[in-house]
C-alpha cells in the first residue's frame, strides 16, 4: 500500500507545480498590457496583494502539508 501513494504524491506535486506555473504565466499575460499605463501606486498595490497571496498560499500548504508530530 505505502509503494503505491508515492507515485500519487509525485504525481499531485507535479500536477501543482504545473498549475501554479500557469497561473503565474496567466497573470503576466494578463497584466503585461496594463503594466505600462499603471502608476508607482498601482504598481506598488500589485506587488502588495501578489505578495500577500504568496504568502497566504504558502503558509496553507504548509500548516496541511508539513508532517505532523
Amino acid at each position: 500500500m505505502v509503494g503505491k501513494l508515492a507515485p500519487v504524491k509525485t504525481h499531485r506535486a507535479v500536477v501543482l507545480v504545473v498549475m501554479m506555473l500557469i497561473a503565474v504565466g496567466a497573470l503576466i499575460l494578463l497584466t503585461a498590457a496594463g503594466i505600462a499605463t499603471f502608476d508607482s501606486r498601482s504598481l506598488i498595490a500589485l506587488l502588495v496583494v501578489i505578495l500577500a497571496a504568496v504568502i497566504g498560499g504558502v503558509a496553507f500548504s504548509w500548516k496541511r502539508y508539513s508532517r505532523r508530530g
